[in-house]
């Protein structure tokens, strides 16, 4: 196997909860005019990480989120309401 390919599957990755959890095809997302500033307990494969992030669009179970890292990428995923708390 190629190198690369294997040190990238032992990277941690972030976890989005799948639309069946948020139920999102069910109860639209509301999208703010302005993202809303967060801190949210993230999952990844490796465990989890506290992140200052901004909430997007959120509905009555879940919430979407988006951070951007020391590197100047962004992430996005959705996490339970309850893992987050307004900065």
């Amino acid at each position: 196997m190629n190198r690369i390919i294997e040190e990238s599957d032992l990277r941690p990755r972030f976890e989005s909860l799948p639309l069946a959890v948020t139920g999102a095809d069910l109860d639209k997302p509301v999208q703010p005019r302005e993202p809303v500033e967060v801190d949210a307990w993230v999952n990844m494969t490796a465990g989890k990480v506290r992140v200052q992030a901004k909430a997007v669009e959120w509905n009555r179970k879940a919430v979407r989120i988006e951070w951007q890292n020391l590197d100047g990428s962004t992430n996005s995923c959705k996490i339970f309401l309850g893992a987050i708390s307004r900065r």
